[in-house]
C-alpha cells in the first residue's frame, strides 16, 4: 500500500537521522508534501514510534523511538 509506503519512508527518514528533523524538512527530503509527513508522523506518535513536538510552521522536531525501529526491522526496511 502507497500509504504504508510513505510511513516507512518517513520512519526510515528519521532512523538515518539521529537527532531528528522536522516536518519540512522530511518534506523536502522525501519529495512528499509537509502535510502529508504530518499525517504520518502523527499517526507515528499516536503509536508510540515517534516523539514529536508538533509546530503549525513545521518545525518541530521528531525523533524515532525505540519501538518506531523495531517496527522498521518487522517491516523489513
Amino acid at each position: 500500500m502507497a500509504i504504508d509506503d510513505e510511513r516507512n519512508r518517513v520512519l526510515a527518514s528519521l532512523r538515518d537521522q539521529a537527532e531528528g528533523a522536522n516536518s519540512a524538512a522530511l518534506a523536502e527530503r522525501l519529495g512528499l508534501v509537509r502535510e502529508v509527513v504530518e499525517r504520518h508522523l502523527l499517526y507515528c506518535a499516536d503509536y508510540g514510534l515517534v516523539t514529536w513536538k508538533r509546530a503549525r510552521n513545521g518545525l518541530g522536531t521528531a525523533v524515532i523511538t525505540e519501538r518506531g525501529q523495531d517496527y522498521l526491522v518487522r517491516q523489513g526496511r
